[in-house]
């Protein structure tokens, strides 16, 4: 795909992109609130500070500047964009999200890294107990989504006038790896591997966002999450 191609669609609709930044925030209220009412939901004060106001209003902000910068460049499709196949929007995701998990389910299981990182952490586990990872997971997901990528990846392609995605890509898609991965002390053969899985799904989500909109990034992390923090601790890991 070139990197300065117009997305389809015709005439755009802001509906089908200011509507589902709505219900992703106001998920992201349903999800404060209930933490309100559970404050034990979460293993840890970092973990909980996600979900603190002061982020949401950070996220709600980000998210709408992204949105309107990444309508104006129209160089990406609308979030929920009708003229996208559905199979760019929804099945792609949940296929590429499974496929990643199961990929860091094999990881851990070699390597047994989140053992490791939970004795360092002090936790039992890394992974949040259900039913709140039912909850959280998907909260996550959409931050992360949101911070990493709906405003950072349109804002650096409208400041390059279009050109440069696939460098703007690449660069993106290393941030949470860089700002997570490498500080964790399990060697750097499993350092390396836990990257290199993080970095595959950090790309493929702005991807996604570029070919299905970013409701489809958005899917593919929960996918993901879905494997690799609810499935993998229920089997034991």
């Amino acid at each position: 795909m070139k990197s300065d191609a117009v997305v389809p669609g015709g005439e755009r609709s802001a509906l089908r992109s200011y509507l589902p930044l709505a219900l992703m925030l106001l998920y992201l209220v349903a999800v404060r609130l209930t933490i309100a009412r559970n404050p034990d939901m979460f293993r840890s004060a970092a973990q909980a500070a996600v979900f603190a106001w002061p982020m949401l209003g950070i996220v709600a902000a980000a998210g709408t500047l992204g949105t309107w910068i990444m309508r104006r460049t129209r160089r990406f499709p609308e979030m929920w964009d009708a003229s996208v196949p559905l199979t760019w929007r929804v099945w792609l995701p949940v296929a590429l999200g499974l496929v990643l998990g199961v990929v860091a389910i094999g990881v851990d299981a070699m390597t047994h890294w989140t053992a490791a990182a939970a004795v360092q952490m002090k936790l039992p586990s890394i992974h949040i107990d259900p039913p709140a990872s039912w909850l959280i997971y998907p909260g996550g997901a959409i931050i992360v989504s949101i911070l990493y990528y709906l405003l950072l990846v349109p804002l650096l392609l409208w400041v390059f006038r279009g050109r440069g995605f696939v460098v703007i890509a690449c660069l993106a898609a290393l941030i949470e790896p860089l700002t997570q991965d490498l500080h964790m002390n399990v060697g750097v053969g499993t350092a390396a591997l836990v990257f290199a899985e993080d970095y595959a799904l950090n790309l493929g989500q702005v991807w996604l966002f570029r070919r299905g909109g970013f409701v489809a990034a958005v899917v593919l992390r929960v996918a993901f999450y879905v494997v690799w923090h609810m499935v993998w601790p229920a089997l034991g890991g």
